[in-house]
């Protein structure tokens, strides 16, 4: 299982999450690897990446545009989701009628088109924004 941190545009989000004493300390179990498209931070399970989510708030409001959590090989969700399943309010296995099928371009959500390479499914729980 995997966070996935898209910065917002501009930022470098590696560096800015390791500049910080406070979010190092956060860190210190993990070991976050920048890719192409934010930054991925492995984790053990649904409850530890919410946890962890959580302890960097003030980061992922300031620095993050999108915050998903892979919980299958090219299935996201929303942060939202994530609590939603935590909380037994949806079923992980049926999926919702808010998923979009996205691709980072640029540093940007964009909705995938035809055709689009590098394609994920991101389920989201209604009103959610994911796309920029």
């Amino acid at each position: 299982m995997h966070l996935l941190l898209i910065p917002r545009e501009g930022t470098d989000l590696f560096h800015t999450l390791f500049a910080s004493e406070t979010s190092r300390e956060v860190l210190r179990f993990y070991r976050p690897q920048k890719s192409g498209c934010g930054v991925v931070i492995g984790v053990i399970s649904l409850g530890a990446a919410l946890s962890l989510a959580s302890e960097l708030r003030w980061y992922l409001r300031r620095y993050v545009a999108l915050a998903l959590l892979e919980v299958e090989a090219g299935r996201y969700c929303t942060l939202g989701y994530a609590r939603a399943i935590d909380h037994r309010e949806v079923d992980p296995d049926r999926p919702p009628e808010n998923r979009l099928s996205v691709i980072v371009r640029d540093g940007r959500v964009r909705s995938a088109g035809a055709g689009d390479e590098g394609v994920v499914e991101v389920w989201a729980l209604p009103g959610e924004r994911i796309v920029s």
